[in-house]
């Protein structure tokens, strides 16, 4: 396969170390940016915009968040988070998270197994390392679990505990696979730099090289069929990527298409058994859906076992959908029969699109979330009819330049701010979109501007595929049925900032690198 444009010139080769490398170490990225689609792509090809940052910031995420949501979910795991008891509070909320997916996928239904150190001042001086052993001995010996993932914080990233040695030297001695995860927040202000911590931790523990079959009598003609059996099966088995943002939905739907194409679907690596991680790199393919989630584990895996993978665009909307599969067709050597597909998926779905688009037709929108998603969501909707005003990604990288095209009006509205709701607010007041598409916390916060609101992201939700396309615009038409709950919330709850602050320019606020 000809290499990635999207990740040509990367390089993914860091398991010598003890930490996967920050994504403003590895990649060109940024956090802060406030201009317009055009201004954000010339500064990205200037490269002059990684070092912007902001003269205050809000809250951001942590990426221990991002990088425990995708160990936590393997099956038969214990998960130490070695920290303050703080660090460990969202697991609590995401129990129930976990149960109900295992049983949507007709895997055992499981809680999730969590512990803390619990370190304290005194832990501060004396180090933690100590608690961290004692911890890892009590799941050995309490649970007997497949793997013990141990998280490491703030906290002993600061103090200098030195966590390897020890996890390796309980690795050896355990019947369980201890696997250390770097994901200290204070070392990197992109979230995202979460999900290569907990793909480190899992590439350099339980990734194994490709089983290869061999026949023990070479000239023996029944093992000979079996072998060709094998073969067949392994250059159809490709691994559907999926982290936290992928919902039951989408998997089904994306799974669908893939199975119609005659591929052997296996979704990877949330909920996944040990022995099915372990396997990933003897897949004919590895199929991301986002390069902002997957390209540390797919580079490593192609680099390390030759394994091809797929990084291209996220299957929302009808669009994008078609160049996903395109990309898949092309490189199982399935044109053909991706076409016919796409023909008859894109021909059903134009149908069933006709009475909303009526609906859709001239509204304005504002999509803020995750940098792929806004982009092919905002697409998707423009395709109905709908004119984009602006989007707010929580970083913003080379990954999704080609993706700035897409979007009509390049004078268009962007804010790179992770987080950042009194920037967001300022400008959301003076667009005034009809419609806000976001995640949860901040549909809350565009709410008390009087704003139809509609969800960018539920994991009882489909977004993606053409069903996902169809749910977009389903719930878009729907949202303006009654726009009366935001008007009277607005009418009735104050706003939580000053007056003057929503007559300022957010942008102000973001120090534009001097290079």
């Amino acid at each position: 396969m000809a290499e990635n444009e999207l990740t040509k010139g990367l390089t993914y080769n860091y398991l010598g170390a003890d930490a996967a490398p920050t994504r403003e170490e590895r990649i060109q990225a940024t956090t802060a940016f406030g201009g317009s689609c055009c201004g954000l792509k010339t500064g990205m090809g200037q490269g002059c915009l990684k070092f912007n940052s902001r003269k205050f910031a809000q809250g951001n995420g942590c990426q221990l968040t991002l990088a425990l949501g995708i160990v936590r979910t393997f099956q038969n795991v214990v998960v130490i988070i070695h920290g303050p008891l703080g660090c460990a509070s969202n697991n609590i909320g995401l129990a129930g998270f976990n149960k109900t997916a295992r049983a949507l996928k007709g895997k055992p239904v499981q809680d999730v197994v969590w512990m803390h150190t619990n370190l304290d001042e005194r832990d501060v001086i004396d180090g933690g390392q100590q608690k961290l052993r004692d911890a890892v001995l009590y799941a050995e010996k309490e649970y007997r679990p497949d793997v013990i993932v141990v998280g490491n914080s703030c906290v002993p990233g600061i103090i200098g505990d030195d966590i390897d040695p020890l996890l390796d030297e309980l690795d050896a001695q355990l019947s369980a696979r201890v696997v250390p995860v770097h994901c200290e927040g204070f070392r990197s202000k992109f979230v995202a730099s979460g999900y290569d911590a907990a793909y480190h931790g899992l590439l350099k523990k339980l990734a194994d090289p490709p089983a290869r079959y061999r026949r023990a009598v070479p000239n023996d003609v029944g093992a000979a069929l079996l072998d060709a059996g094998e073969e067949y099966v392994r250059n159809r088995t490709v691994n559907l990527l999926n982290v936290g943002s992928t919902s039951y939905g989408d998997e089904v739907e994306l799974s669908r298409l893939l199975t119609a194409l005659g591929l052997k679907v296996n979704v990877l690596p949330l909920f996944g058994h040990i022995d099915e991680i372990a396997r990933m790199g003897e897949a004919a393919l590895n199929i991301s859906i986002c390069a902002t989630h997957d390209d540390y584990l797919v580079g490593h895996l192609k680099e390390r076992f030759g394994t091809e993978y797929i990084i291209d665009t996220l299957p929302i909307g009808i669009k994008n959908t078609n160049k996903w599969l395109r990309a898949i067709g092309k490189a199982m050597r399935l044109e053909k029969e991706t076409e016919n597909l796409i023909q008859l998926e894109t021909s059903q779905l134009t149908e069933a699109l006709e009475p909303l688009k009526a609906a859709l037709k001239n509204k304005t929108v504002f999509v803020g979330g995750g940098e792929t998603r806004i982009f092919t969501t905002a697409e998707f909707y423009q395709s109905l009819g709908m004119r984009v005003l602006g989007l707010k990604p929580h970083n913003f990288d080379h990954f999704a330049v080609p993706m700035i095209e897409e979007i009509n009006d390049q004078d268009a509205v962007i804010d790179v701010a992770p987080g950042q709701p009194a920037e967001e607010m300022v400008i959301l007041k003076k667009l005034k979109p009809d419609l806000y598409v976001g995640h949860g916390g901040a549909n809350g916060w565009a709410t008390k501007l009087g704003l139809t609101t509609t969800p960018l992201y539920g994991q009882s939700f489909n977004y993606m595929g053409y069903s996902g396309a169809f749910e977009l615009a389903r719930k878009a038409a729907r949202a303006f049925q009654n726009t009366n709950l935001a008007k009277k919330i607005a009418a009735n709850v104050a706003l939580p900032f000053r007056k003057e602050w929503y007559e300022s320019n957010p942008f102000d606020n973001i120090k534009e690198a001097q290079l």
